[in-house]
């Protein structure tokens, strides 16, 4: 009974009771207009944060499953008050960047569901997990049992140090999606690197020094993914 319980919780916060909540919000505002207390139209103006809640409920509600109802739900309403209150041309300068922000989340949800992760190695502290999206990570990697790991670089960069990690098994893969950005990868000498990437009007770049082979077998780390107009470099 406890464990239903808990897993019916988060979902009480969700589209139906968003939508309750600004019908209530409708009428007092009609009731305080009414009174010449409040500017009825004023506070409607204000109605696409609507959409946005019930985004946001969605994306709460469908965790987990890869829904991109509620994105598009938040993006229009955050569209419209551009257009609300930019009289037409804010929303006409900033709609282009909706468009890219939309296609970017079309590509991360895709490449979440095609990287096929197991959800227990997603949430081992020993997997590798970094996004740039306009900007930039840095990870310096310590464990002696990594697992691998996925990066994203979207407009954007990454650098990774794994010079004083271990691969367990000795041998891990890191899936990377470059697409007009850049990243490095920093590895330790005596590993093996096997580049399993593709590279359209972009490359991926192996400068590593292998020095003597550690034990029979060298450590191998293998990078798989997707590179456009960008470059990743691997080195030690």
């Amino acid at each position: 009974m406890n464990a239903s319980t808990e897993t019916k919780g988060p979902g009480a916060f969700s589209p139906k009771l968003v939508v309750g909540i600004a019908i209530i919000v409708a009428g007092l505002v009609l009731t305080l207009d009414n009174l010449g207390l409040v500017q009825a139209h004023a506070i409607f103006n204000l109605w696409p944060l609507v959409l946005v809640g019930i985004g946001l409920a969605k994306l709460r509600q469908d965790r987990g499953q890869g829904g991109m109802g509620g994105w598009f739900l938040i993006l229009a309403g955050a569209f419209l008050l551009l257009f609300t209150f930019g009289g037409g041309h804010l929303a006409e300068a900033l709609a282009p960047m909706l468009v890219v922000a939309l296609g970017i989340l079309i590509v991360t949800k895709a490449l979440k569901q095609n990287r096929g992760i197991p959800p227990e190695l997603a949430q081992s502290e020993d997997f590798l997990q970094g996004t740039a999206i306009f900007g930039g990570i840095k990870r310096r990697i310590l464990t002696q049992t990594f697992k691998g790991g996925e990066l994203t670089a979207i407009f954007g960069g990454y650098e990774v140090d794994l010079r004083q990690a271990a691969l367990e098994n000795g041998q891990a893969r890191i899936d990377v999606f470059v697409l007009f950005g850049g990243g490095e990868i920093r590895v330790p000498e005596g590993w093996e690197i096997a580049n399993r990437a593709t590279a359209i009007a972009g490359a991926l770049n192996d400068t590593t020094h292998h020095g003597p082979a550690v034990g029979e077998t060298r450590p191998r780390l293998v990078v798989t993914g997707l590179i456009l107009f960008g470059g990743t470099e691997v080195k030690s």
